[in-house]
C-alpha cells in the first residue's frame, strides 16, 4: 500500500496539484504517451492494482459473478465489493464511461480466455458436476463459435 505523510496539504495547494495532474493527464492523445507516463510515475504494483480494479470494473459491468472474478484475476472478495461499492455511488459521467467501454470495448477475445480459464478449474463444494460440465460443454461451444465468426 502506498504511503501518504500524515501532514496534511494545504487545501488550496492540493486543489491545484490535482488540478494539473488531471490537466496533464488529458492532455495525453496517444495509448503509448499515456501508457509511457503511467510506466513511469506508477510502480508494477500500482500497474496492476489500478489495471485489475479496472477489470473488475468491466467484469462486473459484463455480468460475472464475484466468485468468478476473485478466481480469475486472483483478488480478494472486499477488493470486488470495494469496486463494485465505488461503481454503484460513481458520479454519472464516471457511469457513463463504463458503460460505453463495456459496450464499445473488444473484449470478446480477452473475455473468452477468462471463461477457458474458469473451464480449466474444478467445480466448487457442494456443486452438481454433471450440471457444471453441461454448461463447461455450452461456453465451450459459443466460445467456438464466436471464434469461428472473429
Amino acid at each position: 500500500m502506498a504511503q501518504v505523510s500524515r501532514k496534511k496539504l494545504d487545501k488550496t495547494i492540493e486543489s491545484e496539484m490535482f488540478i494539473q495532474f488531471w490537466e496533464s493527464i488529458s492532455r495525453l492523445k496517444s495509448t503509448s504517451d499515456v501508457s509511457d507516463f503511467f510506466t513511469d510515475i506508477l510502480t508494477q504494483t500500482e500497474q496492476t492494482m489500478l489495471t485489475k480494479r479496472f477489470m473488475i470494473a468491466i467484469l462486473l459491468g459484463r455480468g460475472k459473478r464475484p466468485i468468478e472474478i476473485a478466481r480469475i484475476l486472483h483478488v480478494s472478495f472486499s477488493t470486488i465489493g470495494g469496486v463494485a461499492s465505488w461503481e454503484k455511488n460513481a458520479k454519472p459521467r464516471t457511469k457513463k464511461i463504463i458503460e460505453m467501454l463495456i459496450e464499445e470495448g473488444n473484449w470478446g477475445s480477452l473475455l473468452d480466455r477468462f471463461e477457458e480459464i474458469m473451464d480449466k478449474l474444478p467445480p466448487g463444494r457442494s456443486t452438481d458436476w454433471h450440471l457444471a460440465g453441461k454448461e463447461k460443454y455450452q461456453r465451450q461451444k459459443a466460445r467456438s463459435a464466436r471464434n469461428s465468426l472473429r
